[in-house]
């Protein structure tokens, strides 16, 4: 076992937050698996290659948290003690010094000098910026409604539990939907809620659900100042302040589908035609708070021509979760695809659906006409 892994396991709170691979269900959006090598990789989207053989099968990732490298140390704020040993979140540094656009692209180049096996992957257009890890080196995972929990147990002995307990249920209120219906990622998902500087919540509903929901949060911060969020040099329309005992906590929403099956980008090929450029007004947006970001268009310009056989527009990656709204008129360059979306039935792929796209895997490609 990896030494950093064995340390871990000595830790009864490592216990309490890691959970076996259910490899029969689909893997979701938003969730922290432990590697072999001790690493902490974060999923993306809820396309894993289920359909593939075990030994072939990757998870869709960013590679996170990474062993504390005690020879050549990173600044202060990469580090973080998760279950009794130092770590360092490698995105850390990048997102507090970097343009946004340049986010993925330069984490790319850290998860190959993480892990060298990352710099020979040939990887979909999607999926251009992200990790690619077997199923196979993963030993397991910490699921958001367990690790919140994991976290709530506590709250009757630890004043740190208490306060996410309280703002858990004001966020439920807030939402009018029961405390079982969120979940918690990031860090904390991982057992590090002693001072949160905010908290990743994943809240569980349908599609129609989550649209309600996150009309509600863009109303929020729409008309209340104090309420809003800024930060990487953006305005975060669904993140919003919340308070518990007198404390401020920054609340990031994720959504996850209750039920996968009304995933959209579930189980899908995608061809690639080669970078383009559109104009187009939204006229769908109840997937826009999910990840990915699914869009339909109507009044497309491809390329300064009329093309109305491209109907969505498809953010795979996680930055720009409720930024985009129904009637929004839109500019947005990224790369032109065909998508077929399959169904599993018996461990087969049955063919869905057809369309064109354009899809946008990296931050600052959609602007606002």
């Amino acid at each position: 076992m990896n030494q950093t892994i064995s340390a871990m396991d000595k830790n009864p709170k490592f216990h309490r937050f890691l959970e076996p691979l259910d490899e029969s269900r689909d893997f979701l959006d938003a969730t922290y698996f432990l590697r072999n090598d001790g690493t902490m990789v974060f999923s993306e989207g809820y396309y894993h290659e289920i359909e593939k053989p075990r030994e072939e099968r990757r998870v869709l990732s960013h590679i996170v948290f990474v062993p504390w490298d005690y020879d050549h140390p990173s600044p202060d704020y990469s580090r973080k003690d998760v279950f009794g040993q130092l770590y360092e979140n490698i995105t850390k540094e990048i997102m507090n010094n970097q343009p946004l656009d340049r986010f993925y692209p330069l984490q790319l180049e850290k998860y190959k000098e993480t892990d060298p096996s990352q710099r020979e992957i040939e990887r979909p257009v999607y999926a251009r910026y992200k990790s690619l890890v077997p199923v196979t080196e993963l030993i397991g995972c910490f699921p958001t409604r367990h690790s919140l929990k994991a976290i709530i147990e506590k709250a009757g002995e630890e004043e740190e539990a208490n306060n996410i307990r309280i703002v858990t249920e004001h966020t439920a209120e807030l939402l009018g939907i029961d405390v079982d219906r969120i979940g918690i990622s990031g860090s904390l998902s991982l057992g590090t809620y002693g001072n949160p500087h905010d908290v990743d919540f994943v809240i569980y509903g349908s599609a129609e659900e989550v649209r309600r929901m996150v009309g509600f949060m863009q109303h929020l911060t729409d008309t209340n100042e104090k309420r809003k969020v800024y930060e990487f040099g953006k305005y975060w329309p669904i993140r919003f302040w919340e308070w518990a005992e007198g404390k401020k906590f920054m609340i990031c929403p994720f959504f996850s589908y209750l039920d996968p099956e009304e995933a959209p980008l579930r189980n899908f090929d995608c061809k690639d035609r080669g970078e383009a450029k559109i104009t187009a007004r939204i006229t769908d947006d109840t997937h826009n708070a999910f990840n990915p970001t699914i869009l339909m268009v109507e009044d497309v310009r491809l390329n300064g021509r009329e093309y109305p056989d491209l109907t969505r527009l498809i953010l795979y990656h996680g930055g720009e979760r409720g930024d985009w709204r129904e009637g929004y008129r839109i500019r947005a360059r990224g790369n032109h695809v065909r998508i077929r979306t399959y169904r599993m039935e018996g461990g087969e792929r049955q063919p869905e659906e057809e369309f064109e796209a354009l899809l946008i895997n990296n931050l600052n490609q959609v602007k606002k006409l």
